[in-house]
């Protein structure tokens, strides 16, 4: 881990958690040595989001079900990040409290007929965007093998995002957390590069972050109240390069794709918790096999219903007049 991520993570985690935790985030966790690998799969086209949702539901019921008969033999085995984008698809997490069972979401009347899905998840967090264009991590770790509390395992994921869009855009005025505490990472009060939701079950994560990389993304958070923050708008990783060349007089060079940047992260997340990352292959055994597995039927699935609607909007549509097929 570098030495300016170890600083971040020390100052961050001393600021927010001293008051709540006895235990400060340390820089990485003390059974990550001792653990398996990482297994890694980069999604190579946009999936329905009740696909990608599936997917980890799945991945976590074969992991319960490894560690319930071999509790020691399953330790950190299963455990994987799925790195994709989604299909336009708006959702809102259990912190909204705002639905009301029997009405439409009051964010959800906004996006109706836009070229947008709607979803009410259990993640952590409020209305948010997802779609082409934007990085969807799933990490889909066991916190409890990690010896990770949830609060750190957050800031870990925060941190991490933060340094790669330091790095990326050449920006030292990043902001992660927002200075009201907000979690994420922000190019400035107003702006919001990237959001954290997670949901745990048995200590086992699911859901996770998002980053928009290209200016496609943007047009449709402008649509909602993203994450509640109504003074915060989005923003993208490509944007802010641009206005790190400006401001530099150089030529701006190619822009990384999503693909890109997924590839790039992976190496800050395997450093972040201390273990190594292996692609998600065949010749994974028991539990990796079956993940495998899984994600190969969730790809299928997503090549079927992606070629069935005919592709989707790169931008939404205004009139209101859009009905998915």
């Amino acid at each position: 881990m570098s030495r300016s991520l170890q600083r971040h993570l020390f100052s961050t985690s001393s600021r927010l958690f001293a008051s709540k935790s006895p235990a400060l985030c340390s820089s990485s966790t003390n059974a990550a040595p001792t653990l398996s690998s990482i297994r890694y799969h980069i999604f190579k086209e946009p999936l329905p989001y009740p696909v990608g949702l599936k997917l980890q539901n799945d991945i976590i019921d074969a992991r319960l079900e490894a560690k319930l008969k071999d509790p020691i033999g399953s330790r950190g085995i299963g455990d994987v990040i799925l790195l994709l984008e989604h299909l336009p698809t708006y959702t809102t997490g259990r912190r909204d409290n705002t639905p009301n069972p029997d009405e439409l979401h009051p964010e959800e009347k906004k996006v109706q007929n836009v070229g947008a899905s709607f979803f009410i998840t259990k993640r952590g967090g409020q209305v948010t965007y997802h779609g082409p264009g934007q990085l969807v991590g799933y990490p889909i770790l066991d916190l409890n093998v990690m010896e990770t509390p949830t609060r750190c395992y957050v800031e870990y994921l925060q941190a991490m995002l933060k340094e790669y869009v330091c790095d990326a855009t050449g920006l030292d005025t990043i902001l992660a957390p927002h200075p009201e505490g907000h979690v994420g990472v922000f190019s400035s009060p107003t702006e919001k590069v990237a959001s954290i939701g997670i949901h745990l079950r048995h200590r086992i994560t699911s859901h996770g972050f998002a980053m928009n990389i290209t200016p496609e993304p943007i047009s449709w958070f402008d649509l909602v109240m993203a994450c509640g923050l109504a003074d915060v708008r989005a923003v993208s990783l490509h944007g802010l390069s641009a206005q790190s060349f400006v401001r530099d007089g150089i030529i701006p060079p190619t822009y990384p794709t999503v693909q890109e940047v997924a590839s790039a992260l992976l190496p800050r997340f395997g450093d972040m918790f201390g273990r190594e990352m292996r692609p998600l292959d065949e010749e994974g055994t028991g539990e990796v096999s079956q993940i495998f597995h899984l994600v190969k039927e969730a790809e299928n699935r997503a090549r079927e219903e992606n070629a069935t609607h005919g592709g989707w909007l790169s931008k939404p549509d205004l009139t209101g007049r859009y009905t998915p097929l």
